[in-house]
């Protein structure tokens, strides 16, 4: 063991190491924004005839709530978008069921 004092490490390596600890940090908050829930507003006002796919997705662990993602048509005004609306409305639980009984309708 020395007595002597020890050398601060190089330039470097500290400019190095503060560019490390930073790029974790960006990478740390990107995910913890990215984790949010998806489906926390209202939606537009979309007519059953313009959905073309209507999903349910199960509760996440970021996420407490299931989500609820409609594709609509390319041939409605919303041009094939993917809309996400709030499982909770009353509005949407409406939507759901309306459509499912118009899906059913419109097969046979």
């Amino acid at each position: 063991m020395s007595l002597l004092p020890r050398r601060a490490p190089p330039v470097s390596m500290r400019l190095l190491a503060a560019a490390l600890l930073l790029l974790l940090l960006a990478l740390y908050t990107a995910r913890v924004d990215g984790s949010k829930c998806k489906c926390s507003r209202k939606g537009p006002k979309i007519r059953y005839s313009d959905v073309k796919k209507l999903e349910m997705k199960p509760k996440y662990p970021h996420c407490e709530e299931k989500m609820v993602i409609i594709t609509t048509k390319s041939v409605s005004r919303y041009r094939g978008q993917e809309h996400c609306l709030h499982p909770k409305l009353q509005s949407t639980k409406r939507f759901i069921k309306w459509y499912n009984a118009w899906n059913e309708k419109r097969r046979y």
